[in-house]
């Protein structure tokens, strides 16, 4: 498709240290002052994870999720971003979140809205209907890999890297906030970047508080730091290929009760 000439039309620089942090973020950096940027832009996030913010919850059950919406000029726009840092420097530690490849996110949407990435983060840009038309023909998303080999990887750690006083500080925490029923754990490789640890937890209830496990796992980190980024993600909130990957090939570390 063509994009129009000021597209992207909204970029906001905020100077912040860690930034960039994968190919997204360098690709958003490169794109300040050049509207050309926006099929490339589309084509990195094509093969991206996004971090969604979740402030009502949601999940398989309840049919759809409940997504925050913002409108500029008129339009509609569901707010994504690039990583979790850009997620926590915005949106803080208090709210939930699902993590999703973009495509198939974004096939989820209706057709009347946009997306807007990283809105207030380091660098920002609204993709319009069209662009996110353009991002759901894409034909691969990040989990089904590529002709060069797969982008993302999904793993248990070895049993000499399993970090099992980490787990053990995990699951006493989690014991103690009441709410979780279980956890499991496993490392994700994107592309050629060092790997993070995603901890999935099962909470007791939809109405459960999620700032309590979130608040558990910082603790944990605290006892027993891992030598990876951690990521939370919530396996009865939405269904994404890391929750369901979780769910269908790792046992739990911690289940309430044993």
């Amino acid at each position: 498709m063509d994009f129009p000439a000021d597209f992207p039309a909204q970029a906001y620089p905020h100077g912040h240290g860690g930034w960039p942090g994968n190919e997204l973020e360098e690709v958003l950096s490169a794109s300040l002052g050049v509207p050309q940027a926006g099929a490339r832009i589309v084509e990195v996030l094509a093969r991206s994870f996004v971090w969604v913010p979740l402030p009502e919850g949601g999940g398989p059950q309840s049919g759809q999720l409940d997504l925050p919406t913002m409108e500029f000029d008129g339009q509609a726009y569901v707010p994504v971003f690039s990583s979790e840092e850009q997620f926590r420097q915005v949106v803080g530690n208090h709210l939930s979140y699902t993590i999703a490849p973009a495509v198939e996110f974004a096939r989820g949407l209706p057709p009347q809205i946009g997306l807007a990435l990283n809105p207030d983060g380091v660098v920002g840009i609204p993709l319009p209907p069209p662009a996110v038309a353009e991002l759901c023909r894409a034909g691969r998303t990040p989990l089904d890999g590529s002709a060069s080999g797969a982008r993302v990887r999904l793993y248990e750690p070895d049993w000499q890297d399993d970090p099992v006083d980490f787990l053990a500080a995990a699951s006493a925490e989690f014991a103690g906030t009441g709410v979780v029923l279980s956890a499991r754990r496993c490392l994700a490789t994107i592309e050629t970047a060092d790997p993070v640890m995603f901890i999935g937890v099962e909470l007791a209830s939809w109405e459960a508080d999620r700032s309590l496990p979130l608040a558990a796992l910082g603790r944990a980190l605290t006892k027993a730091p891992v030598p990876w980024p951690v990521n939370m993600v919530f396996l009865d909130v939405a269904q994404d290929p890391v929750g369901d990957w979780l769910r269908e090939k790792v046992r739990p570390f911690y289940q309430q009760g044993y």
